[in-house]
């Protein structure tokens, strides 16, 4: 291991009391406690890098080299050391094998291209006639899944004793899946061959159950909690897992409902729940969401394409957490603006003495007191309001 990832781990390593009480602050409302404070996953940019020298890699240099990924997802973790350097705030550090969203399809025998300036992506599909005859006998471990489940591991070895955790490889959903194993022909065979889209999205699940295993066998404390995105921990009593439904917001309500909740929902049983993120906007969709018993959470890759405070509104109702960044619905331009906003998505999202929210924010270190002290005086307020 190179001597700035090595810099890298001692930074959090100092700081893992306050990695394990973040942790702790999410697990607990998860689990439909109050807990300790209302987390805040909060990252934090210091204005001069906290390794001087520390490299960053493209996704070509990093895919088959472990010490490359690892050094580079260190990045992104010492944001989260950084928001928690005044003790904890509720984001907790994790790292992945950065292999792109079609790792998972690489299972049902496709192949990802690699790209200096972009991530990873499938170019060349499976035929229609492949597809139909396989089955799930024919499922099997890529090289290249393969080649990050060795980076999952040596991550999860370099880590030990950080309290930053390894958090799964990209994880689409069965519709996704399929979309990135077949190409745009799914579309046109929602309509003229149903059948087959069945089919394959029987296919697609069993590479996802196939897949995720294997990870969870590699991720140190999966038994009792599951990382994602370097922030955010679920219990892994709850699943913890997230599906990706973005081909998904492209379909009609009809279609939503017959080739993408079913499967859905058979992923979430499979595993025990988690969430749902998607980017995009679809009504369908979301509602589909809502209903689904075992989606505990909902995410947004494009927050200010949905309306918000409705959302969180729901999510209180039903039980459900959001968690992530909600857009321009926050107004930081001074102090108190941003104490308002941030007392706004607390109510909105309140359900029985909590908060249903894991709220995404990003200051500069210039900036990190003071973000802390609003949002904890914004929390101080709504527990007065409804005390």
């Amino acid at each position: 291991m190179n001597k700035y990832a090595g810099k890298a781990i001692e930074i959090l390593r100092s700081h893992r009391e306050a990695f394990e009480a973040s942790a702790e602050m999410q697990l607990r409302l998860w689990n439909g406690e109050k807990p300790a404070a209302q987390p805040l996953l909060l990252h934090c940019r210091t204005k001069s890098a906290p390794v001087e020298g520390m490299p960053s890699y493209n996704t070509k240099e990093t895919h088959y080299d472990s010490e490359k990924m690892l050094t580079d997802q260190l990045n992104g973790a010492l944001t989260v050391a950084a928001a928690n350097s005044r003790g904890p705030v509720g984001s907790v550090p994790s790292v992945r094998a950065n292999m792109g969203c079609g790792i998972f399809p690489t299972l049902l025998g496709v192949r990802q291209e690699l790209f200096e300036d972009k991530m990873p992506w499938v170019l060349e599909h499976k035929s229609k006639e492949e597809l139909s005859k396989m089955g799930p006998e024919d499922i099997k471990l890529s090289d290249e899944f393969k080649a990050g489940l060795e980076h999952m591991a040596y991550m999860a070895e370099k880590l030990e004793g950080t309290g930053c955790l390894v958090f799964p490889m990209d994880l689409q959903g069965a519709f996704d899946t399929a979309h990135i194993v077949y190409g745009d022909d799914i579309f046109y065979d929602l309509y003229d061959d149903p059948r087959f889209v069945h089919h394959l999205l029987e296919l697609s699940c069993e590479a996802i159950f196939m897949g995720m295993d294997e990870c969870l066998k590699v991720m140190p404390r999966s038994e009792k909690m599951i990382a994602h995105y370097n922030e955010l921990v679920i219990p892994r009593s709850m699943g913890g897992i997230k599906i990706s439904e973005d081909t998904s917001t492209l379909l009609s309500k009809d279609h939503i409902e017959e080739f993408v909740v079913p499967y859905m929902n058979r992923i979430l049983d499979r595993f025990g729940g988690g969430y749902i993120h998607y980017c995009g906007s679809n009504p369908h969709l979301y509602d589909a969401v809502m209903k689904s018993e075992k989606a505990y959470g909902i995410n947004f890759g494009n927050p200010e394409k949905n309306d918000i405070m409705r959302v969180l509104k729901d999510c209180a109702e039903r039980g459900k957490i959001y968690y992530g960044a909600v857009g321009p619905v926050i107004d930081d331009s001074t102090d108190e603006s941003l104490t308002n906003s941030f007392a706004e998505l607390l109510k909105a999202s309140r359900k029985d003495g909590r908060s249903l929210l894991l709220l995404q924010y990003s200051c500069g270190d210039d900036r990190l007191d003071s973000v802390i002290e609003c949002w904890n005086r914004a929390n101080e307020a709504v527990d007065r309001l409804y005390a």
